[in-house]
C-alpha cells in the first residue's frame, strides 16, 4: 500500500473518531446505567407499612397488621408475609440499564403510561413507609433476552418523564385474589353420610348414602310416580363442599342480623357436622359456614376390599382429628363470610323440583307378527 494512501485512510479514521466523540459529547448523558433504581430502599423495608398496586380495573392495597400483612380493603383478611417482602427486595434490588424515552406518546408502547389512562397495560406499585412514601413505580412490559444480553423490565418512576429498563427479578402480582389463599375448605364426598338443603317455603332436599365406599347419593323422599334426573346431579350436592373456593371474601359482620336466603348442612361419617348459609347482601349472595364436631354419631371407616381391619389401618392415611379440624376450620372460617363461584352457588340453591322427574314407562317389548 502506497504511503499517501496509508495516511489518507489514517485521516479519515481520526475525522470519524473525532466527530463521535463530538456528537457523543453533545447527547444528555444520564450515568444511570447499573445503578440501583432506589439506592435507599434496602435499609427501609423494615419501614414499609403498606404496598398499594393498581392498574387499569382495579385498585387495591396491603397494609401491615403487627407481624402480619393484611388486605385493607376486604376487612383486614390476612396476606401471606413472605411474597410482600420478596416484592420489596425485588425492587430494592433492580438496576438501571439504560434510559429508553422520556415522550408521552411512546409509554404506551412499553406499557409505562400512567394506569388511570383506559386500557393501560402497566401496573403501578407504591410503597408507603412510617415517615412517608418509599416509592412509587409504574412497571411496564418485559423485555425478553437477546443474544447475551439479559431480560429486564420497561418501568416508570411516577411524576418522572424519563422510561427504563432495569434488570433484575420482578415478579408482581398486579390482581387482588393473587395475593389471597382463596380455599375455604374441602370435604371429600367419601367422607359425607348426608346432605341436605333447606330453602323457606321449598321442600328439603336431601341426599345419602349407606357407606364411605359407595360414589354416588341416593335422592330421598322421592314421590311415587318420579324419579332423580341424574344421579350426577344429585351427588353434585353432597360434593357441594369439596374444594369450596371464594372468589371475594368480606367481614362477618356484613351478615350481622339478617336471616338466611337457605341453609345447607353436610354430615359425615367421622362425626363432622357443616353448615353453610347464604344471605343477600347489596346484591350479590354471601356464604358464611359454621362447624360442630358430633363424636356420638361418628361411625369407624371400613377397610377398602381385600384388606383386613388390621392391614388397611397400617396402610391407610392416618384418620382425621376430627375435633382438631372443627377447631381449624372455625378459626379459619369464623370471621369471614365468601362470595362463592356460580357453579358451588347453583349447588347450594337447588331445588327438590329441579333434581326429579316424571317416571318414565317401561317400553313394551316390539313383537313381530
Amino acid at each position: 500500500m502506497k504511503i499517501k494512501t496509508l495516511l489518507l485512510l489514517v485521516a479519515t479514521v481520526l475525522v470519524v473518531l473525532g466527530a463521535y466523540q463530538v456528537t457523543r459529547s453533545k447527547a444528555p448523558s444520564t450515568n444511570v446505567e447499573s445503578a440501583l433504581l432506589y439506592p435507599a430502599l434496602l435499609e427501609s423495608l423494615n419501614d414499609a407499612q403498606s404496598v398499594e398496586i393498581a392498574n387499569s380495573k382495579e385498585r387495591f392495597r396491603i397494609t401491615r397488621d403487627g407481624e402480619r400483612w393484611v388486605m385493607a380493603d376486604r376487612d383486614g383478611f390476612p396476606v401471606e408475609t413472605t411474597p410482600v417482602r420478596s416484592l420489596l427486595m425485588e425492587v430494592a434490588a433492580l438496576k438501571i440499564r439504560e434510559e429508553k424515552t422520556a415522550k408521552p406518546e411512546n409509554y404506551p408502547t412499553i406499557g409505562v403510561e400512567d394506569v388511570s389512562e383506559p386500557n393501560a397495560g402497566g401496573v403501578e406499585l407504591s410503597v408507603q413507609g412510617k415517615s412517608g412514601p418509599l416509592l412509587s413505580l409504574i412497571v411496564g412490559k418485559s423485555r425478553k433476552p437477546k443474544g447475551s444480553e439479559a431480560g429486564g423490565h420497561f418501568v416508570r418512576r411516577a411524576g418522572e418523564p424519563a422510561a427504563l429498563l432495569v434488570e433484575g427479578e420482578l415478579n408482581i402480582k398486579a390482581k387482588r385474589n393473587d395475593w389471597l389463599d382463596l380455599s375455604i375448605v374441602t370435604l371429600t364426598p367419601d367422607r359425607v353420610r348426608k346432605a341436605s338443603i333447606q330453602t323457606p317455603g321449598q321442600e328439603p332436599v336431601v341426599v345419602s348414602k349407606a357407606s364411605s365406599r359407595e360414589q354416588l347419593f341416593a335422592l330421598q323422599n322421592v314421590p311415587q310416580g318420579k324419579e332423580p334426573k341424574s344421579s350426577a346431579l344429585v351427588s353434585n350436592v353432597g360434593a357441594l363442599l369439596l374444594d369450596l373456593r371464594f372468589e371475594d371474601v368480606a367481614s362477618v359482620k356484613q351478615v350481622a342480623g339478617l336471616t338466611p336466603t337457605n341453609t345447607a348442612q353436610l354430615e359425615t361419617f367421622d362425626g363432622l357436622l357443616a353448615t353453610l348459609k347464604a344471605y343477600e347482601v347489596a346484591g350479590r349472595t354471601l356464604i358464611a359456614l359454621e362447624f360442630e364436631h358430633q363424636p356420638e354419631g361418628a361411625e369407624a371407616l371400613p377397610a377398602p376390599p381385600g384388606k383386613t381391619t388390621d392391614t388397611a389401618a397400617k396402610d391407610a392415611p392416618q384418620a382425621p382429628n376430627v375435633a382438631a379440624e372443627v377447631a381449624k376450620l372455625k378459626a379459619h372460617t369464623g370471621p369471614w363470610v365468601y362470595q362463592i363461584g356460580d357453579y358451588k352457588l347453583r349447588t347450594l340453591r337447588r331445588s327438590f323440583a329441579e333434581l326429579v322427574k316424571v317416571k318414565e314407562k317401561p317400553t313394551a317389548p316390539v313383537t313381530s307378527d
